[in-house]
């Protein structure tokens, strides 16, 4: 059986790609072998990796804060291991998971060591950790890491808050169209019949859109679901892949969220490696494999050679972050503190994704209630026209 992986080494450096293995375990012992830290590892069957795993992300908040919190109490770390293991519910994607790194730190290993041969834990976790470990700060750099989890689980619970009106409404106006096209339309079609006289144009083309929508409306749909699917589930190298993404950030409005959501993932990760102790440039590879978009990853790749041969930061990827993150880590820079100037401007990166979804969400709903509104007008101005016909030719 074939995998596809997506894996970083030691040095940070991220590596795609496909190895053969009779079952997860082994595909991951294989990579492990190879020195590399898998971050997502799914069965290849030519199906997108994004399609494949469209799931909620498991919530990472609440353990690592629990872990800090023991930790700094003065419990040794594998029995706050356990007590995390034993605490979390057997519902959690996770659960597993921990209980596979107490299992490891129980063996003698380090928890870096534990977090790294986990799967489906992030290989930035891992990597702070081990840093951590190596300046004694261990219970800091995960209340660190917990913090950072939790912003991006509020901004997504945020998100998806301002996302349900709109869904719901469109979901509304859908079922209300179709109602309006299956049931209303062509019973108001047959009494006109029986009456006779001539319809006007506007009930011609109603009546001709509800006809056209019940005897074959559901195989566009299907047809439009089908094509929805082969879009993001076709085969694609990475080059067509990373095109894709390119043209979802040029999307107007949608573009800009994309792009300021990942700028605000990439700074936070940057942040907190930079405040755990791993080195610059590691700190930017660790915090580039959390950004989404292949694209604005390939542009944050091309920034790291750059800042190798003695570059500054801001100045590198000046062409994939916001105004405002590349000022605060210009002064973070200049101070010393481009640490905690990278949290700000994480945070500042948080804020503007949230109001751009509002600013998204402002300008959708009164799209979809104009629209709705228009559409319900059309009909009742193409029935009374028709009802007005057929009184005049009545008299």
């Amino acid at each position: 059986m074939t995998w596809r992986y997506r894996a970083a080494d030691a040095t940070g450096t991220w590596h795609n790609g496909q190895v053969d293995a009779p079952g997860e375990r082994e595909a991951m012992d294989l990579l492990r072998a190879r020195g590399l830290w898998v971050q997502e590892l799914v069965p290849h069957t030519g199906a997108s990796r994004s399609l494949m795993r469209w799931r909620p992300a498991p919530s990472l908040a609440a353990p690592l804060r629990t872990l800090a919190t023991l930790i700094e109490a003065g419990t040794s770390v594998d029995r706050a291991l356990q007590f995390v293991a034993q605490s979390t519910t057997a519902t959690d994607p996770l659960a597993a998971e921990w209980t596979r790194v107490a299992q490891s730190v129980l063996a003698g290993r380090s928890l870096s060591e534990s977090l790294a041969q986990s799967p489906r834990l992030p290989v930035h976790l891992a990597a702070s950790v081990a840093a951590a470990e190596a300046s004694g700060h261990l219970a800091p750099v995960l209340q660190q890491l917990a913090a950072a989890e939790e912003r991006r689980e509020a901004l997504q619970q945020r998100l998806r808050s301002a996302l349900v009106y709109p869904a719901v409404l469109g979901l509304a106006s859908l079922v209300a169209t179709s109602v309006i096209l299956v049931v209303v339309v062509p019973q108001f079609a047959a009494l006109v019949a029986d009456a006779g006289g001539q319809l006007p144009l506007s009930t011609r083309l109603l009546l001709a859109a509800s006809t056209t929508f019940v005897r074959g409306g559901w195989l566009v749909l299907l047809a439009a679901a089908g094509l929805v699917w082969w879009w993001f589930a076709r085969p694609r190298n990475a080059e067509q892949i990373e095109r894709d993404a390119a043209r979802w950030l040029r999307l107007p409005v949608l573009g800009g969220y994309l792009r300021t959501r990942d700028a605000a993932r990439y700074l936070d990760t940057f942040a907190v490696g930079l405040r755990a102790g791993v080195p610059l440039l590691q700190a930017m590879r660790l915090a580039r494999g959390t950004v989404r978009n292949a694209a604005l990853r390939a542009e944050l790749g091309a920034a790291e050679p750059m800042v190798r041969d003695g570059g500054r930061v801001a100045e590198a990827l000046r062409r994939s972050l916001p105004p405002l993150a590349l000022r605060l880590l210009e002064a973070g820079e200049a101070s010393g503190a481009l640490a905690e100037l990278s949290e700000r401007a994480a945070l500042a990166a948080q804020q503007d994704s949230e109001q751009q979804v509002t600013r998204l969400v402002a300008l959708v709903e009164p799209i979809l209630i104009l629209g709705f509104g228009g559409l319900v007008g059309l009909v009742a101005l193409a029935l009374l026209q028709a009802i007005y016909s057929v009184n005049a030719g009545l008299t």
